[in-house]
Order: structure tokens, then C-alpha cells, then sequence
């Protein structure tokens, strides 16, 4: 029964011994660990550091302040402090305005007992990266506007409403002068030759034989002859019918009487015999008045030697 209780004794002292050895000394530094969330970021982008403090027994653990404002690296707002048992879980939320590796200026971590501090350091760094291309060192930048620029008001350009003015009236001025400017007449040189020529060349322009319409440009081509002769001779009015035509021009010795026949016996067979006029006669009726034009022109042009 001693020995039973000797053995019981030895173990429970054992388990005591052992305990007190598991047990941390009263005055050793706690834990802290630290994250920044995201580790890299841009100028002016915010970011998180997020601090677990586990003090050792007997002591309080202590955050350390934000830092101060208008630094490389300032605070968004206070920092969240959550407290649960003797465990610290501090939030900051932070800018960095500066490019390059940046060491966050936070102070110590102080393990608080009594009147008794000790203070853990740390080394937090954020990455800053710049927002700028990779080849901004050739860019040139623009110049600084300026500050403050006050709006022009339309009455206070009176002197661009005087230019334009001045121009719209100018242009009216001249564009009024160039309407009424003097009209000068063009005064054409026409013969009875030169009209008769024209009407020729309007007459083949038109195509009518291409078209199959003979007998139309049979009669044009006659109509063309009847105003010739009525340009070189006023007894030879456009009012006469063909009948009476060539009973006036009988008597003139400078018209072809057998050729102006024929043209009239032509288009008097189209207009009212309805003879259809195929594009070999019309070609030749168109020639034979031309053949007359030039007949009355050479004797014209005779007679007029002769009288000088």
C-alpha cells in the first residue's frame, strides 16, 4: 500500500514539473504578424495591412497609430482594432503616393504590463508600381492650363460682329454691282448662209434616218431651204405654199429651178401621198438641199462681183 502511494506521488510531481517547463517566462515578446493585401499596387490605389498581435501572458498588446497624413503613405480612415481574448487583429487602409519599394511608417507593437513596455518592430514594405507606359520617358507633356478661364460673352466680341458685318456688306455691294453692270450685246455676224449651215448640223445631230424617220427629215431639210430663201429673197415668204413658191422663183436666175423641184415634189409626196421615204432618199434629198444653198451663194457671190 506505501509503495502504491510513493508511486502516485512521483507521477503527480512528474506532471507539475513538466507543466511549469510548458509554460512561456512572463516576459518574452508575444507574436506579431503582419499582411498587406494586395502587396503591390499603383499610385493613389488604397490597400490593406492587416496586424494579429499575440502578446505574451501577463501583458496587453498595444497597435500602433496610423500614420500621419500628407506623407508618401497616409491613412483612408482610423484603423479597425478587434479584440478577442488576449489575441489583436488591427485593419488599416492606406495610400501610397510614391513609386518604388515603401516601408510602412508605423511604429512599434508594444507589449504592455504595468508600467512595463516591450516594443516589437517590424519591417512592412508595399510594392508601388507607376501607372505610366513603359516608354513615357520620350513623352512630352502638355503645358498647364490656365487656372481660371472666364467666358467671353457674344457682346463682348462687338468688334468680330463690326468684321463680319463689314464683309457680309461688301460682298452684297459687289455682287449688286456685278448684277447691274452694263450689259454688252454680243453682236453676231449672221448670214443666210451661216444660219442654213447651223440648221443643217442640228438637223444631222438629231439622226432622225438612223431612227427611220425619212420622212421627217425630209421635211425639215425642206423647211431649211424654204427660210434660206427667204433670208436672200423677201418675195420668197415662208407663208407661200410650194405651188406658189416656185411660181415666184421662176423668174430668178440665181435659184436651181430643176433641183428645188425635186425637193418640193419630195416633201410634197410625204406629206400628203404618206410615201415612205427609205435612208438612201433621204441622204440624197439631204444633199440636193444642200446643193441648192451652195448654188444660190456661187450666184450671189457672182452677181455681187459683177455689180462692183
Amino acid at each position: 500500500m506505501r509503495v502504491v502511494t510513493l508511486v502516485v506521488v512521483v507521477a503527480f510531481a512528474m506532471v507539475c514539473a513538466t507543466r511549469s517547463a510548458a509554460q512561456p517566462p512572463l516576459d518574452t515578446t508575444g507574436r506579431v504578424t503582419f499582411r498587406v493585401l494586395p502587396d503591390t499596387v499603383t499610385v493613389g490605389q488604397p490597400f490593406e495591412l492587416r496586424m494579429t498581435i499575440v502578446p505574451p501572458a501577463g501583458r496587453i498588446g498595444i497597435a500602433p497609430a496610423v500614420p500621419d497624413t500628407g506623407g508618401i503613405i497616409e491613412p483612408l480612415d482610423p484603423a479597425e482594432v478587434t479584440r478577442r481574448g488576449d489575441t489583436l487583429r488591427v485593419r488599416y487602409r492606406l495610400l501610397a503616393w510614391q513609386t518604388g519599394v515603401l516601408s510602412i511608417p508605423l511604429g512599434p507593437v508594444l507589449m504592455r504590463r504595468d508600467s512595463s513596455d516591450i516594443a516589437v518592430t517590424g519591417d512592412m514594405r508595399v510594392v508601388v508600381r507607376s501607372v505610366l507606359p513603359s516608354d513615357s520617358v520620350s513623352r512630352v507633356p502638355r503645358a498647364a492650363r490656365a487656372l481660371l478661364t472666364r467666358p467671353v460673352r457674344w457682346w463682348e466680341r462687338w468688334w468680330q460682329w463690326m468684321l463680319g458685318a463689314l464683309a457680309l456688306f461688301t460682298v452684297l455691294y459687289l455682287l449688286n454691282r456685278w448684277r447691274m453692270r452694263p450689259r454688252i450685246e454680243r453682236v453676231v455676224d449672221e448670214t443666210p448662209l451661216s444660219r442654213a449651215d447651223a440648221a443643217f448640223a442640228r438637223l444631222d445631230a438629231r439622226r432622225l434616218v438612223d431612227a427611220g424617220e425619212g420622212g421627217r427629215h425630209v421635211a425639215l431639210v425642206a423647211e431649211i431651204v424654204r427660210r434660206y430663201l427667204a433670208d436672200v429673197e423677201p418675195s420668197l415668204a415662208l407663208s407661200l405654199t410650194n405651188a406658189e413658191l416656185l411660181a415666184v422663183a421662176a423668174p430668178i436666175a440665181a435659184i436651181p429651178q430643176r433641183q428645188l423641184v425635186l425637193l418640193l415634189q419630195q416633201v410634197d409626196a410625204v406629206r400628203f401621198g404618206g410615201m415612205r421615204i427609205i435612208s438612201a432618199t433621204a441622204q440624197r434629198v439631204g444633199g440636193m438641199a444642200r446643193e441648192i444653198v451652195r448654188e444660190i451663194e456661187r450666184a450671189r457671190a457672182s452677181s455681187t462681183t459683177r455689180a462692183a
